[in-house]
């Protein structure tokens, strides 16, 4: 047990690698997936071991010790880099969730940050604990080829990055399931109480098979008073013998997340293989398969849709399709782009910079006059604060040729054209190039 109360933790602590696990596609089992890809911050895989041997293993209990002695661990740069640049970082966030965390069976509240302090010691291990969120990528199989994205985490993608003469990782243009993983998913379900979520991302969630077994596995063991999160693509829901509507319905709790850069051309341009209708009918059926779920749409934020982000926010505001069972509107999430490091808003002419902030100014205002305050209010208000300081936050221009470069080969392989699709945006781009 430490010695401090849940007010006493250090400035830097971070309560992720206590509470979560995530799991790439490669199998790197990381706490989160803002945590460092880089070999020399390795933590285990899940190929070669069980995911709870991993957690509470040795580089799992190093980096708690770090965060307990209240140092900065390099792998955690790039919460660093967004609290340096001034906006709320991912861990910032995830502290203030788990210190009031919600049962999403009856809201009621709970500090798992006792939890954390109860179940740990000062050198790091940790004993009996329970997560509050178990992130899952089974592998990377993907109908969509993001320009955000990559094969890491897209099949669809390795096509493409052997054209460009780079090369792609066996692992990750075959997915074969991982021998132990029946087992481990048991003693993860074992690790889960009434707080607990469980978080499907990708790739595509409901194109993997071990996802709807995952499912399955906790309906068979009665722990359906859980949370189940989807980050999806919104353009299927069924895999040979599965519906994931028929499986959720079995659930109290689902919420569902669509993921769209923009509406439209714009938006299939960035996301190769969305349709806007076909995410619009999607969404449709899953209403009126699913009424009592919760639901919200997340954009990766990025120099693409920096523009059209605000629109699409808009009309998710303004159009019924965008409404939940309790009248309501979806809620709404920024994922400020990282990397590819040359499609960052900071790579934005400064005048580009000057429209969007304003843009984005009266956005805001539009939402406090027309928007409900409530959790969802809280959340957009502040990624629209985020985004727009993070924007401006240093100038990184000198990259637009870089960008020109990427798009331009890209365009060629595919067949599509960032010049006729975004005809405003190369204009203010192209005196840079």
């Amino acid at each position: 047990m430490l010695d401090i109360n849940e007010d006493e933790f250090p400035k830097h602590f971070c309560s992720v690698p206590w509470l979560q696990v995530h799991t790439e596609p490669d199998g790197k089992v990381f706490p989160c997936c803002y945590y460092s890809h880089e070999t020399s911050h390795n933590l285990g895989n899940w190929n070669k071991s069980k995911l709870t041997d991993i957690f509470y293993g040795e580089g799992f209990n190093n980096l708690r010790k770090e965060f307990i002695e209240g140092k900065r661990p390099a792998a955690c740069n790039r919460c660093w880099r967004e609290e340096d640049s001034g906006i709320v970082s991912m861990r910032q966030r995830f502290n203030e969730r788990y210190s009031e965390f919600p049962d999403f069976a009856n809201q009621n509240r709970y500090n798992k940050l006792k939890d954390i302090i109860v179940c740990s010691n000062e050198d790091g291990t940790v004993e009996n604990i329970k997560l509050a969120t178990i992130d899952l990528i089974f592998n990377n199989v993907c109908n969509f080829k993001c320009r955000s994205c990559g094969p890491g985490l897209s099949t669809s993608w390795v096509a493409d990055t052997l054209k460009m003469g780079n090369t792609v990782p066996a692992n990750l243009q075959t997915n074969n399931k991982i021998a132990h993983m029946e087992s481990d998913l048991v003693d993860l379900v074992n690790m889960v109480d009434p707080y607990t979520e469980v978080h499907f991302s990708g790739g595509e969630p409901m194109m993997q098979e071990e996802h709807y077994e995952f499912l399955q596995l906790l309906i068979d063991m009665g722990k359906t008073d859980i949370k189940i999160r989807y980050n999806t693509n919104l353009s299927i829901y069924t895999l040979k013998n599965y519906n994931a509507f028929e499986l959720l319905n079995k659930f109290d709790n689902v919420f569902i997340i669509g993921s769209i850069d923009a509406m439209g051309a714009q938006g299939e341009y960035i996301r190769k293989g969305f349709s806007w209708e076909k995410a619009l009918d999607w969404i449709r059926t899953s209403k009126e398969c699913l009424p009592k779920a919760d639901y919200g749409i997340s954009a990766v934020y990025s120099l693409l849709n920096a523009d059209a982000a605000i629109d699409l926010h808009r009309f998710v505001c303004e159009n019924d399709i965008f409404t939940k069972h309790n009248g309501e509107k979806f809620g709404f999430n920024l994922n400020v782009l990282h990397e590819p490091y040359y499609m960052r808003t900071t790579v934005l002419p400064s005048e580009t910079k000057k429209k969007i902030s304003g843009k984005i100014d009266k956005h805001m205002q539009y939402l406090e006059e027309t928007q409900i305050k409530n959790f969802d209010y809280d959340v957009f208000m502040d990624h629209w604060k985020n985004a727009k300081t993070l924007m401006n936050s240093k100038d990184e221009s000198n990259l637009i040729p870089n960008f020109y470069e990427h798009t331009h080969r890209l365009d060629k392989i595919r067949d599509e054209s960032f010049i006729k699709v975004f005809p405003q945006l190369h204009a203010e781009l192209v005196r840079y190039a």
